[in-house]
């Protein structure tokens, strides 16, 4: 057995009698990525990836080792105003993927279902119920979550918070793209804002929060600039790295370490760019909603430009078509406009036209569609995209998998869908979508 899989049976045998044991291992565990992206140097796209993923694991030790100090909340919630009090985010997508990395998602996720969870519920939120009800997951002093895109988070988030017995607050985002809208939100993050200090003690002075929207600025600013440069250039991404970037673009928007890892993207790109142009050697792959990057079938296809080169994932640039109109000298409306106008929200045509965009632009050659397990969204996406990519010449794969369970993901069946979708852009193929 190799060391992860060790470590993972670990806290899987001590989480039922022992979760202050199982949550001490996992601690340990992303300690160890935390430092190493601390002590990770030099340039490209390896090694900026490993620096961010030390820097989300130092925020997934910090709300294991501190909940009570902590705020759950989902992928969506603008956290601009959790890193301006000096509040940990708790993020369910985030730490579910670091604990299916440690090869004990299964456990957790069994838990949750022999609770009354549904087997059909999003794995994400699943996993992290299971952590909860198992005790291995901490009490947290708030949970807060959006309405955007995720049904799983209207029923996730509120059984958490009655669990832990600590306040819930919801930000509605309507699907409208009004001035009205925008302002509603707007009022809302001023109310969450007042409850970290209510709960938190943690106050969310203005200025601070203008300087923290600033750097998100900035940082979008670069992944705009790193979207523009994909068409130009070959790099050795990974579905880690991919993953990095949809962070740093959501949960960690406003932090130094979603900048730096940004910044280092781009100049990985200009340098390559720089040299020539794009490479022939493999098909350029667009990928559209979440990344099984703790599945090493899948990494050994898609990472470092192995088989396939990923040129982008549509959840990391959602907001960057308002971004001209992000103010953050006014930060509420800052956050509160990326909300409504992500292309997230609303009908499924809206993100798959953003989508689509995005694919061009990076010079993908296909894209693939990834059916998480228990995500409504990627249903309801199916039938919308398969048209809109077939309609522009892009081979479009819908792929059927999980995000962090095991139990969902096929990995014979999807290495040869994958195999054989990529052998067909090999051969300049631009058919009919491909589908289950």
């Amino acid at each position: 057995m190799d060391p992860v899989s060790l470590l993972g049976a670990w806290v899987h045998r001590s989480a039922p009698e022992h979760p202050d044991r199982a949550r001490a291992l996992l601690e340990a565990a992303y300690s160890a990525v935390a430092l190493k992206g601390r002590l990770t140097g030099g340039r490209g796209v390896v090694a900026a990836q490993d620096r961010c993923n030390g820097a989300i694991a130092s925020m997934v030790v910090g709300s294991l080792r501190h909940p009570e100090t902590s705020c759950v909340v989902n992928i969506f919630l603008p956290c601009e105003l959790l890193h301006a009090a000096g509040v940990a985010p708790m993020i369910p997508e985030v730490v579910s993927v670091y604990v299916a990395c440690t090869r004990c998602a299964e456990g957790f996720c069994e838990h949750a279902e022999a609770s009354g969870v549904p087997e059909s519920f999003c794995s994400y939120h699943k996993l992290m119920l299971g952590m909860e009800d198992s005790g291995v997951l901490g009490s947290p002093a708030l949970v807060a979550n959006t309405t955007l895109a995720c049904d799983a988070n209207q029923v996730s988030f509120r059984a958490m918070a009655g669990a832990a017995g600590v306040p819930h607050f919801v930000v509605d985002v309507p699907q409208g793209t009004s001035e009205e809208d925008v302002a509603y939100v707007a009022d809302q993050l001023r109310g969450l804002a007042a409850t970290l200090g209510d709960v938190l003690g943690a106050e969310v002075g203005e200025d601070g929060l203008r300087e923290v929207c600033r750097r998100s600025r900035r940082t979008l600013e670069g992944v705009r600039r790193y979207c523009a440069l994909r068409s130009r250039c070959s790099l050795p991404t990974t579905l880690t790295s991919e993953l990095c970037m949809l962070v740093c673009a959501h949960v960690l928007l406003g932090t130094e370490a979603a900048d730096a890892f940004v910044s280092d993207m781009v100049a990985a790109a200009e340098a390559a760019a720089a040299q020539g142009g794009p490479g022939n050697r493999v098909p350029r792959v667009f990928w559209l909603h979440t990344l099984p990057n703790w599945q090493g079938a899948m990494g050994r296809i898609f990472d470092g430009g192995a088989e396939a080169e990923l040129v982008g994932n549509d959840m990391a640039c959602d907001s960057l078509d308002v971004l001209d109109d992000l103010d953050p000298e006014r930060p509420f409306d800052f956050m509160a406009r990326r909300l409504v106008f992500s292309t997230s929200n609303g009908p499924a045509e809206r993100r798959v036209a953003a989508s689509l965009a995005r694919a061009r632009e990076a010079g993908a050659d296909g894209a693939v569609l990834f059916g998480h397990w228990g995500c409504k969204q990627t249903l309801g996406l199916a039938g919308v995209a398969e048209k809109a990519f077939d309609d522009a010449g892009i081979p479009l794969l819908m792929l059927s998998g999980d995000g962090c369970d095991p139990r969902n993901a096929p990995s014979g069946q999807m290495v040869t869908r994958v195999g054989a979708f990529l052998e067909s852009l090999s051969r300049g193929a631009a058919g009919p979508a491909c589908r289950n």
